[in-house]
């Protein structure tokens, strides 16, 4: 018997599914219909969710550790403040905007270094453990490519970049004590990603010229972030990774404690910047999320529930037609086959790497040696994060990078087949399993799982290890 308090959420879901789908139908600036029919929902429950947001802000401010605030180092380094094509790059590799991310990225490796030196914590260990591990041998075999990359400079840089966030990982790992503390470390990367979207939303009423693209498939908007400059792909994966979070924690309240108007207000404001993102691989990861979560929050009846749901949907007064409409975007069938011109990227990138299949052509270097050959030189990767690896540092650099991912989703699928998780770790697993599924079909879109300042990997990546060890020592004992 299903309960009311998990089946509530799922009919929401359904009720704004359909009324957004026939709002896309509308004639009348769809997009704007859809802000319409989320303004009663959100004006009900702005006043719940304004006490609760404040009392976990309270919550955040008396948990601050270091760690958090080099986090929040990092992640101010990932605001895009301009866009160089590759030309410009090797003319001027350090201008303003780009002294701005080298400053962040120094002074945390500045103050890790630190830390190591005088063991608090030791974190040197952890760098080369488990999951961790993994990513810290891609970043050796991604440094070492400099000795043939084409551009040596850039490959090591961007190398010891992303090292520096697999060392504040290991660093993390080293100094939680517990998974309330890491707890905090999640809870921070999400409210993080949600400010990123309040950017965006606030843009969208500030600067709307710039926020929002006119003519683009059923919705005739496409929404972009202007103050940092925020591309539609990434509001669609911030927007479905919120989403995702919040359903979880409505349906596994953190201690028990139900924020339901908050975490339903995110919920419907992630949902909102997903649609109007039109971010198809977005909706994908978002939706498998969704799944994952209810079926590992004891929901699997729900989770049937909904897949039947959702295919009813697509029959229900032609909206199959409707959805395959939204999803080609405005396009034709043959760009939509060929996702949009990255199908002619990757063959070419494909017949690159043949040269050199074993140790590649150098890490992070594509945009130098493929991408501006195809008059795409304001593009920084290949939008593939295996085609990026591979062509960078070949199957001996891909193999790292699989074991990490493959790892992750093991470790966190493994721990909550087992009765040892306490009902807060639980919890952030469902969550982190959530979140990982919208990370991985991202993966297959963008260089996101070995790309500064790669953040919401990272984070679930960290849990994934944290609940391994934490299993390993549980079941120490009873080997002796």
């Amino acid at each position: 018997m299903l309960k009311a308090r998990r089946v509530w959420p799922f009919l929401c879901c359904l009720a704004f599914g359909t009324f957004a789908m026939y709002a896309i139908g509308s004639q009348r600036k769809p997009g704007i219909t859809i802000l319409i029919l989320l303004a009663p929902a959100a004006l009900l429950a702005f006043p719940s969710a304004l006490r609760q947001a404040a009392g976990g802000v309270r919550t955040v401010l008396r948990s601050w550790t270091w760690w958090q605030g080099l986090w929040l180092l990092l992640f101010m380094s990932m605001f895009v403040l301009r866009q160089r094509s590759d030309t410009e790059i090797r003319e001027s590799p350090l201008d303003a905007a780009a002294l701005y991310r080298v400053v962040l990225v120094g002074i945390t490796a500045a103050m890790l270094a630190i830390r190591l030196a005088v063991k608090r914590p030791a974190w040197l260990g952890s760098l080369f453990r488990g999951l961790v591990g993994a990513l810290t041998c891609y970043c050796a075999i991604s440094a070492f490519s400099a000795l043939w990359s084409v551009y040596p400079a850039w490959t090591l840089y961007k190398s010891l970049e992303y090292l520096v966030d697999v060392a504040l990982v290991a660093a993390v790992l080293a100094a939680v004590d517990s998974a309330q503390d890491y707890a905090h470390l999640l809870s921070l990367t999400w409210v993080l990603i949600g400010l990123l979207l309040v950017s965006v939303g606030l843009g969208a009423f500030l600067w709307p010229q710039e926020a929002w693209q006119s003519d683009v498939g059923l919705l005739g908007v496409q929404l972009y972030g202007v103050v940092p400059a925020i591309h539609p792909n990434s509001v669609g994966e911030f927007g479905a990774i919120v989403a995702v979070v919040a359903f979880s924690r409505l349906l596994l309240p953190a201690d028990g404690k139900s924020n339901r108007a908050w975490y339903g207000l995110i919920w419907v404001f992630g949902l909102a910047a997903l649609i109007l993102s039109q971010t198809r691989s977005a909706i994908a990861g978002f939706l498998l999320g969704t799944i994952l979560v209810l079926a590992f929050s004891k929901g699997k009846g729900l989770a049937t529930f909904l897949l039947s749901g959702l295919a009813g949907l697509l029959f229900l007064g032609g909206l199959g037609s409707l959805l395959w409409r939204f999803l080609l975007r405005g396009q034709n069938l043959e760009m939509f086959e060929s996702l949009s011109g990255r199908v002619n990227w990757w063959e070419l990138a494909w017949g690159q790497f043949l040269k050199s299949p074993w140790v590649g052509l150098g890490a992070y270097t594509a945009r130098f040696d493929v991408l501006a050959k195809v008059g795409e030189a304001d593009t920084a990767s290949l939008h593939n994060t295996y085609l990026e690896v591979i062509f960078g540092v070949g199957i001996v650099g891909l193999i790292p990078v699989l074991v990490a991912l493959i790892g992750t989703w093991r470790s966190l699928i493994r721990a909550l087949r087992t009765s040892l998780l306490e009902s807060l770790e639980r919890g952030m697993a469902v969550e982190a399993l959530g979140v990982l599924a919208v990370v991985s079909v991202r993966s297959l879109f963008t260089s996101n799982l070995i790309w500064h300042p790669s953040l919401q990997f990272l984070v679930l990546l960290g849990y994934a290890e944290f609940v391994r060890r934490r299993l390993k020592r549980a079941r120490e004992p009873a080997r002796l």
